[in-house]
């Protein structure tokens, strides 16, 4: 095994990722990113930060890898990208249980709607164009998925979009969930990958993470949100 850690980083990301009881990186995406660089024979140190801070790191070197991250055109341009997917997420607009506000699959319909967002996430190809054309009026940035909820909960916004389990998980740990439903079918299905520093590591070591997950995958440890549907 190399001796040399590789510092990897993460957010946290409920239910996927987040700190347990004593403080450490613990849930499904910690485990695997942990497991797929042992299987490289390569050590990692995995640390789980506030987003932005997680995307500075990566952007300066600080930190080799990030994870869960989806691909857009601005990021490819700038870092490497494994291409095994490591996560699956349904995106969903989610509305107070008493909202007349209906989503049928037509983002122009939500045009005028209060729609809360994270700063600096994406939310899949689909919802992100329609943002880049300026079709929703009133996107409102917060620094969490968790605030937007809270927002939500207040009257203070109209709908927030948001990972299905992210956003079911996170309503549960609030004691909300019958206070919100999702409205609608999904935005879409989106994949998460980690992605490298081009500076801090090679091409070469992206394949050998891919061709761990790979093998992951065949024995069914990669499932990202399907595995964790009983959570809905």
């Amino acid at each position: 095994m190399d001796t040399a850690p590789l510092r990897v980083v993460g957010f946290p990301y409920p239910p996927f990722m987040a700190p347990d009881e004593r403080g450490k990186p613990a849930g499904p995406m910690v485990a695997l990113v942990a497991e797929a660089f042992r299987r490289m024979g390569q050590s990692a140190s995995i640390e789980l930060l506030p987003l932005p801070r997680a995307l500075l790191q990566v952007e300066t070197g600080e930190a080799v890898a990030m994870f869960t991250v989806k691909k857009t055109p601005e990021r490819e341009a700038k870092y490497l990208f494994s291409s095994e997917p490591v996560l699956f997420q349904e995106y969903v607009i989610f509305v107070a249980s008493d909202s007349t506000l209906a989503f049928r699959g037509d983002l122009n319909a939500l045009a005028m709607a209060s729609i809360g967002v994270v700063g600096g996430t994406s939310y899949g190809a689909i919802f992100d164009a329609a943002a880049r054309q300026g079709t929703f009026k009133k996107l409102e940035m917060s620094s969490s998925h968790e605030a937007n909820f809270r927002k939500l909960l207040a009257n203070r916004m109209d709908a927030v979009v948001c990972s299905r389990a992210v956003g079911v998980e996170i309503l549960r740990q609030l004691q909300a969930t019958r206070r919100v439903k999702i409205s609608g079918p999904p935005i879409e299905t989106t994949q998460s990958h980690v992605m490298f520093n081009k500076a801090a590591a090679t091409p070469q070591l992206v394949a050998r993470f891919d061709m761990a997950v790979r093998a992951m995958r065949r024995e069914g440890l990669v499932g990202g949100q399907r595995a964790l549907r009983r959570h809905d």
